[in-house]
């Protein structure tokens, strides 16, 4: 797999943060993120686990039938924020 630059990948988180900030306030499967904006699961894991770190996404673990999944969502003031700059 080719190395993403920080540029490159601050676009794609900019890409996820707007995709929450329309589904707002549904939580949302990694995958069904990963599908939304034509990126690999893996990579799209990383990323949300690395907002969730920068205090940008919330996160919930559904324990449904395929085991254990995490769903994510914007953080409230984080939706809050963007919809000032909007």
């Amino acid at each position: 797999m080719s190395k993403i630059g920080e540029k490159k990948e601050g676009r794609i988180k900019e890409e996820i943060l707007r995709f929450l900030y329309d589904e707002y306030p549904a939580f949302h499967f990694t995958n069904k993120i990963s599908y939304e904006i034509i990126r690999d699961n893996e990579f799209i894991l990383k990323l949300m686990r690395g907002m969730l770190n920068e205090g940008l996404v919330i996160s919930m673990k559904d324990k449904g039938g395929r085991g254990e999944r995490v769903k994510w969502k914007l953080k409230e003031e984080v939706f809050n924020k963007y919809k000032e700059l909007l």
